[in-house]
């Protein structure tokens, strides 16, 4: 492994870029073909783990993903790119059957999506560009992410969540990333009407779902963002899609002591509740409940920084405030058309 990441490392210095290279993908054709026979000879079960030689090489791959600079980056996922294409090259030479073929596949994209859970950023990046070379591929990405759905949906989603504040312009590339995945394993088995079907939409949509009340803005937008493709690609509105989910999200912001928790999570069940609110129809009842969370907003509109900031942290800033006291202000505003507790109240209406 320690050669193969050292000839990841030279393909970034022009004078020796060609030959390690070639050494690369000498070495990759070897390391297939080994595992190819060596597949070949053991039960469909044991097929599930590759061999020592074959992991290893799997880390050295890993690795050669895993640069902090983006042109290095960019290198790195073409020339993995070619292996890859190079072990399409091998099946359809004969030289290797399909099902000899898959074990090899899931195994490098089993590794690329494991990589988005390690802790440093660079390999969660590194992870979701070879998930994005794995969509590419015909055939196999589609039955790849159909296999395993939901998991995928759920890493890619950690991803964002772990994304550090400094890296926005990966945000629309995890996200376009995310949505892809959606396409390509829904865009068929949604649009049937089956008891299979329905069960998988229910489950994404739920997971969706919950993460409209995330404290990260960036995960907010991603939930918004995934069940609208959902109700796109299903042809269902989108408060038909979250109906069924509706009791259990409402008594989780209902419950919860609003102005006793940290800044960010108030902002984050402030702008999920807006965002059920402003669906056509809306998706929560007008009740004691929904008002009882109203007069919290307008509270929290209408307080002084000082005030706010003595029920938090010292710490927090008067960013934190400012966002805060938006959410309430966009909640209020949304929640006008179906309620008449502002219309009594024209000085609180029009501020």
């Amino acid at each position: 492994m320690r050669c193969l990441e050292g000839m990841f490392d030279a393909i970034h210095q022009p004078d020796v870029q060609e030959k390690a290279e070639g050494f690369i993908r000498e070495l990759a054709h070897y390391v297939f073909g080994a595992e190819i026979r060596r597949a070949v000879t053991l039960d469909k079960a044991m097929r599930r783990y590759a061999s020592l030689l074959f992991a290893a090489f799997l880390d050295g791959l890993s690795h050669g993903l895993s640069r902090e600079n983006p042109a290095e980056a960019s290198r790195a996922v073409d020339l993995v790119n070619s292996l890859i294409q190079d072990l399409i090259v091998l099946w359809g030479s004969g030289e290797a059957s399909t099902q000899d073929l898959l074990p090899l596949l899931h195994h490098v994209a089993g590794r690329f999506s494991a990589l988005c859970l390690d802790e440093s950023w660079v390999r969660k990046k590194a992870g979701c560009s070879g998930i994005k070379l794995i969509l590419n591929l015909p055939d196999f990405g589609a039955k790849w992410i159909n296999d395993r759905e939901v998991d995928l949906v759920r890493t890619l989603l950690h991803v964002l969540k772990d994304m550090p504040h400094d890296s926005p312009r990966d945000i629309d590339d995890i996200l376009n990333t995310l949505t892809r995945v959606l396409r390509l394993s829904n865009v068929n088995s949604l649009a049937q009407i089956s008891e299979p079907g329905t069960a998988k939409l229910a489950h994404l949509t739920g997971i969706f779902f919950t993460e409209l009340s995330s404290s990260n803005a960036i995960v907010r937008k991603a939930g918004e963002t995934c069940i609208a493709l959902l109700s796109e690609i299903t042809g269902q509105t989108i408060h038909s899609l979250l109906m069924p989910h509706r009791e259990r999200m409402l008594l989780g912001i209902y419950t919860k002591p609003l102005r006793a928790l940290p800044f960010p999570i108030q902002i984050g069940i402030i702008e999920a509740m807006r965002y059920c609110v402003s669906l056509d129809p809306p998706l929560p009842e007008l009740n004691d409940e929904l008002l009882r969370l109203l007069h919290e907003a307008l509270a929290l509109a209408d307080a002084e920084d000082a005030g706010l900031l003595s029920r938090g942290s010292a710490r927090q800033s008067s960013l934190d405030i400012t966002k805060l006291r938006v959410a309430a202000i966009r909640l209020l505003t949304a929640s006008m058309p179906i309620t008449e507790f502002f219309a009594k109240q024209p000085q609180t209406r029009q501020r």
